[in-house]
């Protein structure tokens, strides 16, 4: 990953005129002193990213009306720069995983996010990894999560978890005095200070690194009400009843926050740089606001709403926070991110300020004020002062801006819904990256899509009617006049292709009916088509793409595919692929001639999709416009070289350049396997592949499951289907019939072949010290369990173990791990 050249620039130049010895007069330094001004200069940033719960754009000074006065936030604004249209998911929990992860919610277990411990597990998927574990991994950053965690995590290891989500301490015997696993520890943070849910839903207890702070036998269950707190600092508010700490204060949520931020960088060595996270309480009901701050400022009752005074009290926190680092005199290498995990509530609120003066709806819709959030960075000496950027921006692109800004690699299989605003950031006359942001919120299944300046929004009545709407945010901010009503051509069409994108970004996106490029795993750089997949379903684990063009085959959420008609698009022809990473010509393995006569037609124009024109230098600009445009014959022949025309292709299906050809492509391959290819999927059962009828298990709940239960939904098989004995009697479920491919033209193999890469296997015989005594590799991936394989992966496969265990240490479940 490489900065981006405007901030490249921007960071080295103060540098390089000190080392030049330029600076204040300096003449000459000697060695000693250019070393130390160079490891400055080399110096990662630190990174504080304070995120709100529920606070809206009109909450907010500069947006909305200045009603309760924010000096701390109009301060970081003056000092940073404004995102004016920046977006979320509708909801908290999907938001906090974008942010963290780079994706949209349905790239994690679950398509609407993961809550508490319903799902034993966390919502990052075995091939995912947060910012804070790639920061830690590749620059040794000290990270912290502080406040509300929304992304679900299991309970320790040999409890049972309950769906009861009143009583989740107290139930099934549980030992509290183990950590909790998944939780923020698991994925990359060295701290935590945490609560499950914020302050409004059991269990009311802080957890620190995974320990519950509250000792098991003084739990106390409170009901739904309002109580005076210990120290009489405000009253102290249950909204939804549950069990927890019995000094239970939910005044004090946003005090203790502050204090632990202090605590963290008091302890922080400064030799390394960090990375701090921190959900926020305000302003998610229930509003309990402290009656004094800690520095004796007045709160509740300031002003005629719990609401207002939550938000004059999220400025003061805000406010001490930020001063904790320039306290330390850290600002100056710190990048602070403030920003929401959706939009603001509507409900109840009785200001005259309400949200909707702005836009239409609040958090839980699609509508514009669901999803538009306040965001403000600042970093001294980089990004400008008091600067406002209007450039289409999600909480997913943090993960990539910061790859651009800090110059991590970004790991396979993380941030793939990420794009980098970093020069967007530096500068208003550099347009955002990002032409469109999906929002979908599930389980109401509605959805939207933001392009440019239209906005085209699908909000199911139920599960075969469907309202549909298009809005011209430019005219209708408020999104009062559908468009799609006046029945014009233009907004016709432009519902299609948005309709058409919204599904590819969605949960159920068409299977791509070309082939295409393999960007990772054993086999990257390849061109299979989805029969790749269907072979081996094992590789839609290992493979990113799989889930991406080869939905069918791959999809975890295929229920949901009930909520898309078929009137959008049948498949998606290969142009279409505007996620697919670009890869270099040696990776390709084609080289791509030109000719003297391949050129642009200067004076040809075209009619763009926003009803403006185009012309071939426009076209060529960037890779969205030509994938958009260029499969029209009529454009791609006026502009040749925009549309890379001059690029002579090989003309065999494995991309290797014939000599006999004199790289003239055949007119007979076209990119189109021939018969022999025998691109056919396998055999997908025999006779004797059935499950046992009779057969049940063991299920982690505590109850039995067989293996009608397991085939009903994707998230079971993954979880037991990597126990050799439940897939051993479940083989037909546990897709044990499969026959799988080993080579990537899709030719099935002899049987005397490996399914898998030869130079990756398990040693015989070989065994390695764990906690539990000698294991043997198998030990590291036979588990029903994908977080208990993922912990052990983190803690075992390194040195040694990883090159005599290379199977289990790559494999996720299944016979590949004993291979």
């Amino acid at each position: 990953m490489r900065l981006p050249q405007l901030l490249l620039v921007l960071l080295l130049s103060s540098s390089s005129n000190v080392l030049n010895g330029k600076e204040h007069g300096i003449s000459d330094l000697n060695n000693e002193d250019k070393r130390d001004l160079q490891q400055q200069k080399n110096k990662k940033p630190n990174i504080l990213i304070l995120l709100a719960d529920d606070v809206g754009t009109s909450d907010i000074p500069y947006w909305g009306d200045n009603i309760v006065p924010m000096h701390n936030i109009q301060k970081l604004q003056s000092q940073g720069v404004m995102f004016m249209d920046a977006h979320a998911s509708s909801i908290c929990a999907p938001s906090r995983y974008m942010l963290l992860s780079g994706n949209y919610p349905h790239r994690g277990l679950n398509s609407g996010g993961t809550w508490s411990w319903l799902n034993n597990q966390n919502q990052f998927l075995n091939n995912q990894k947060s910012i804070a574990e790639v920061l830690k991994d590749q620059f040794n950053y000290h990270t912290g999560m502080l406040g509300k965690w929304h992304l679900g995590g299991g309970v320790p290891s040999g409890g049972t978890y309950s769906k009861d989500t009143k009583r989740p301490l107290s139930c099934c015997n549980i030992d509290w005095k183990k950590p909790m696993e998944d939780g923020p520890n698991d994925i990359g943070f060295d701290e935590s200070f945490y609560t499950m849910g914020g302050i409004q839903s059991a269990p009311y207890s802080f957890f620190r690194n995974g320990y519950l702070q509250t000792d098991i036998d003084d739990i106390k269950f409170w009901e739904q009400g309002s109580y005076a707190t210990v120290n009489d600092n405000g009253e102290s508010i249950i909204a939804k009843p549950g069990e927890g700490d019995p000094n239970w204060d939910s005044t004090e949520y946003n005090t203790k926050l502050v204090k632990e931020v202090d605590n963290f960088l008091e302890n922080h060595d400064t030799s390394d740089p960090f990375f701090l996270y921190v959900g926020l309480g305000p302003v998610h009901r229930p509003h309990s606001p402290v009656k004094f701050y800690l520095d004796g400022t007045p709160v509740a009752g300031t002003f005629n709403d719990p609401h207002l005074d939550m938000l004059y009290e999220l400025d003061l926190v805000i406010g001490s926070m930020i001063s904790s680092v320039e306290d330390r005199g850290l600002m100056d290498n710190t990048l602070v991110i403030f920003a929401s995990d959706n939009g603001g509530i509507v409900k109840d609120i009785r200001h005259t300020n309400e949200f909707g003066r702005h836009f239409r709806g609040g958090k839980g819709t699609v509508w514009e004020g669901g999803h538009t959030i306040p965001m403000i960075m600042r970093y001294d000496g980089v990004l400008g002062a008091g600067e406002k950027r209007t450039g289409l921006v999600g909480l997913n692109d943090v993960y990539a801006t910061l790859a651009d800004i800090v110059g991590f690699d970004i790991p396979d299989g993380s941030a793939q819904d990420s794009i980098s605003f970093a020069d967007h950031a530096l500068s208003e006359a550099v347009d955002s990256k990002r032409e469109f942001f999906g929002i979908f919120h599930w389980p109401k299944v509605s959805y939207a899509l933001r392009w440019g300046s239209f906005k085209y929004a699908v909000i199911h009545t139920s599960d075969t009617k469907k309202e549909e709407y298009l809005f011209n945010l430019d005219y209708d901010v408020k999104e009062e006049r559908n468009l799609l009503i006046e029945g014009s051509q233009f907004h016709k069409r432009k519902k299609n292709q948005m309709a058409t994108e919204l599904r590819r970004l969605g949960l159920c996106p068409l299977d791509i009916e070309d082939k295409f490029l393999l960007t990772n795993g054993p086999d990257a750089g390849s061109r299979v088509t989805c029969n790749y997949f269907r072979k081996d379903k094992s590789r839609c684990e290992d493979q990113l793409l799989g889930e991406l063009n080869c939905n069918s085959v791959c999809g975890r959420f295929r229920k949901d595919c009930k909520y898309y008609d078929n009137t959008w698009s049948t498949s998606y022809p290969a142009h279409f692929l505007s996620r697919q990473p670009s890869v270099s010509p040696t990776t390709i393995k084609v080289d791509t001639p030109t000719n003297d006569s391949c050129v642009n037609n200067p004076q040809y124009t075209f009619e763009r999709n926003e009803g403006t024109t185009g012309n071939c230098n426009w076209l060529g600009e960037n890779d969205v416009r030509k994938q958009r445009y260029c499969n029209d014959e009529s454009i791609a022949s006026e502009c040749l070289l925009a549309c890379d025309r001059c690029v002579v292709p090989s003309p065999t299906t494995n991309e290797t350049p014939s000599p006999t050809t004199n790289e003239t492509p055949s007119p007979t391959t076209n990119e189109t396997p021939s018969p022999t290819t025998n691109e056919t999927p396998s055999p997908t059962s025999n006779d004797s592949c059935v499950d046992n009828p009779q057969f049940t298990f063991e299920r982690n709940e505590g109850t039995t499951g067989n293996c009608t239960w397991l085939g009903e939904k994707d998230v079971r098989i993954q979880r037991y289907c990597g126990d050799e004995i439940i897939a051993s009697e479940c083989s037909l479920t546990c897709d044990r019939c499969v026959v799988p491919s080993p080579t990537i033209n899709d030719t099935p193999s002899s049987p005397t072949q490996s399914p898998f890469d030869p130079s990756c296997t398990n040693t015989p015989g070989f065994k390695f010290q764990t906690s539990g005594g000698k294991k043997e590799c198998k030990w590291i991936c036979a588990h029903k369990q994908r977080k208990v394989i993922r912990n052990r992966k983190r803690n075992n496969c390194q040195g040694e173990v990883k090159d005599k265990c290379c199977a289990a240490c790559k494999a996720l479940t299944g016979p590949r791990c004993a291979y």
